[in-house]
């Protein structure tokens, strides 16, 4: 929008072309940027090293499920 008032403005559709190729630049480079980051993998542990990892975590408490004879019912 930007580029066709100062098209307009101007006279000039020069300015229009000359945006509008900076945007497909601007848009090309971030779309190849995002692909080649999604190329990229990230390798995974080994299978020993998985349980290790897991084995040494500490274990999340469970909650206690509330039932509808837990709440107390106020008039």
């Amino acid at each position: 929008m930007v580029g066709a008032t100062a098209a307009l403005a101007l006279g000039s559709w020069w300015i229009l072309f000359a945006v509008l190729a900076l945007h497909a630049a601007a848009s090309a480079g971030v779309v190849g940027y995002t692909l080649n980051k999604a190329d990229q993998s990230e390798d995974k542990p080994d299978p020993v090293t998985a349980a290790r990892i897991e084995s040494q975590e500490r274990p999340r408490p469970a909650r206690p499920r509330r039932t509808a004879r837990d709440r107390e019912v106020f008039n």
